[in-house]
């Protein structure tokens, strides 16, 4: 690729075609090292899950440069599945951890990098319309001491799984701009807050996160830095379906994700046993025509056409969420 091309299609400024090159070969020699340190394991399980948990971070690491540098969204959709079968790989060594030794794949109050990174996978995962990685990616925090434990994760699942709990704590001060924001009264109201969240996102990050301050570290042949992206607000600003006018052109605003998201109608999310689910805000447009309900209010089983407004209900419940109970047969 010719360097003006690069130079306009790269989504962050900081980086440059020679250092982009060079870091994805470095990635690629290193996962050949990867596959030879696995293939003579050591006695102890804990530094085959370091290994293993080194190559997921580095996956993900490289889907996240790939979309700083420009790459194609369907492309990075398609990778995403490389990173989360690597992390289901580090889950599956850490079987073979004692019980006493046991440490969860992530740690979300220790290092806001963790946490960062985890919610963003989820957003990513929502945004380009990986619908079918979401129960995966909830899979590896599953019944750890992390499940059920922060109120951005949880709102972010319940738009996908079943009976997800109403969480009134969160990790990280730095997020609650962003809960603020999403649990605002009106559209208007949310999209004013979400500004605030992503005008704010980079320097609430300051001191807290390692890979603040990482562009000024990069070398001809490596990049430290992958990106600065606030993909959960990307994730809510879609899923609320809010007006980003007013800050779509922030930097770490990934608003091409959100216009591909919206480019296309979500997809139910499946799970074990065929469940299906699909779900809506009210004020919102219907996504699927068929039947549909709300657990705000009584008896509100009704059918819906796609692209037609859901009601919202004053109830105890907060937000109107609807569910697909039955979507209409195709035509055929």
């Amino acid at each position: 690729m010719e360097h003006r091309i690069f130079c306009k299609v790269r989504r962050q400024p900081f980086i440059d075609e020679q250092c982009y090159q060079a870091t994805l070969k470095w990635f690629d020699e290193d996962s050949g090292l990867v596959a030879q340190k696995l293939a003579e394991p050591s006695d102890d399980p804990r530094d085959n899950v370091a290994i293993l948990k080194a190559f997921a971070l580095q996956c993900w690491d490289t889907l996240r440069l790939r979309y700083t540098a420009g790459e194609s969204l369907p492309e990075l959709a398609s990778y995403l599945t490389t990173v989360v079968e690597a992390y289901e790989r580090v889950v599956a060594k850490l079987e073979e951890v004692p019980a006493d030794l046991y440490y969860p794949p992530f740690v979300f109050d220790d290092m806001i990098d963790n946490y960062v990174d985890y919610v963003s996978m989820l957003a990513a995962a929502t945004l380009l319309h990986r619908e079918d990685l979401i129960p995966r990616i909830y899979a590896l925090i599953e019944d750890t001491d992390y499940d059920e434990s922060d109120a951005v994760i949880e709102s972010l699942l319940a738009f996908f799984l079943p009976d997800r709990p109403k969480v009134e704590s969160w990790y990280w001060k730095a997020y609650t701009p962003l809960l603020t924001a999403i649990n605002d009264t009106t559209p208007q109201d949310q999209a004013k807050g979400m500004e605030k969240y992503v005008k704010g996102w980079y320097k609430s990050m300051k001191g807290v996160a390692h890979f603040w301050g990482k562009h000024e570290q990069i070398e001809p042949d490596f990049t430290p830095y992958f990106g600065y992206w606030a993909m959960c607000a990307a994730a809510f600003t879609y899923l609320y379906d809010l007006d980003d006018s007013t800050y779509r052109n922030e930097m770490v605003y990934p608003k091409d994700m959100v216009d591909y998201a919206r480019s296309m109608p979500r997809s139910p999310v499946k799970l074990e046993g065929g469940l299906e689910i699909l779900r809506a805000l009210g004020g919102q447009a219907c996504p699927m025509s068929g039947y549909w309900l709300s657990p705000a209010k009584p008896d509100s089983a009704r059918h819906f056409k796609t692209g037609e407004v859901m009601p919202v209900f004053d109830s105890g419940y907060g937000l109107t969420i609807w569910q697909l109970e039955k979507p209409d047969a195709p035509l055929a």
